[in-house]
């Protein structure tokens, strides 16, 4: 651009200083015009007098044909700096030939540059929206929306009620942290029975985390790819709960826990791995034949408050 720039003031001296004290919209529609036109040296003056003197709106008109609706003001929002050719070339397309919801998009755009505009033609287009594009920092971030977005329907979440949650959110991080919660989880190794129920959304999840005041929703990402999962077992008229871990691909039993981890009752403990054992998940109960180990894991019982 510098290089174009330095031609055109050769050939008429004084352009240099128009462009560079021109307003961002005029520096832009002046970009435009030298992305679409190959420069002639025999003609460079006449091109700098044109480009000096006439309007925005004619020199658009010269560089592409026609002027689509709403190019100039997506032309003031594009910044003081020149972009890229393409970047001209490809909101020109937009404008005169794009989806609606895309017009939409970039006439909504506080503000444009070439990684906005690939924001706003690479998300779906329930998510083209300036309530939602105004949230999204760049590539990777919209990307990550998306996807999540994606996943989320596939998991039962209704995304008609989900992207309207993202239209009224203040943070959409927040807004997909909340939402998760209502996935369902991939299934885990037993499927419902009398006297056990499986965990099968976040929202159970954080239940009975806080049922059992233990760290069980910490194992939301594990439990949500289907490497862990949990479920409830009923016995003699009380409750605990099994972990599940899948190791080589194949499911065992990693632990079975009550209020706090206190120590569970013999019996019932017996009894939820014969229950696992019968829908064909073993165990992998630790050797506690070692008493001074098993002295040190009641004394420690609250290592997670020790705060390390």
């Amino acid at each position: 651009m510098l290089d174009r720039i330095a031609l055109l003031d050769e050939a008429k001296p004084g352009f240099a200083g128009h462009y560079l004290r021109a307003s961002d919209e005029r520096r832009q529609v002046i970009a435009a015009f030298l992305s679409a036109n190959k420069l002639d040296r025999d003609d460079a003056g006449d091109t700098a007098e044109f480009l000096m003197r006439v309007d925005h709106r004619s020199i658009l008109h010269r560089a592409f044909g026609r002027v689509p609706p709403g190019l100039r003001a997506a032309l003031r929002r594009s910044g003081s700096q020149p972009h890229e050719p393409a970047y001209y070339r490809q909101l020109f397309d937009l404008m005169s030939h794009g989806d609606r919801h895309l017009i939409k998009a970039i006439w909504q755009s506080a503000k444009l540059d070439p990684e906005r505009l690939t924001i706003i033609t690479g998300v779906p287009a329930d998510l083209c929206d300036s309530r939602i594009l105004t949230k999204i920092k760049d590539r990777k971030h919209a990307t990550d929306v998306a996807l999540s977005v994606d996943l989320l329907s596939r998991r039962g979440v209704d995304r008609a009620a989900l992207i309207d949650a993202l239209h009224q959110s203040d943070g959409i991080n927040d807004a997909i942290k909340h939402w998760s919660m209502r996935m369902s989880f991939p299934p885990g190794p037993i499927p419902a029975a009398e006297g056990y129920r499986p965990i099968r959304t976040g929202i159970e999840l954080a239940a009975i985390a806080r049922k059992y005041r233990n760290c069980s929703r910490g194992y939301f990402s594990s439990v949500m790819v289907g490497t862990h999962a949990f479920g409830e077992f009923r016995c003699e008229g009380r409750e605990v709960l099994i972990s599940f871990d899948k190791t080589d691909g194949m499911w065992i039993v990693d632990g079975v826990y009550t209020f706090r981890n206190f120590d569970v009752d013999a019996g019932i403990s017996r009894a939820a791995y014969a229950f696992a054992a019968r829908q064909g998940v073993p165990d992998r109960r630790p050797d506690r034949s070692d008493k001074a180990v098993e002295a040190l894991r009641r004394l420690g019982r609250f290592h997670g408050d020790w705060g390390f």
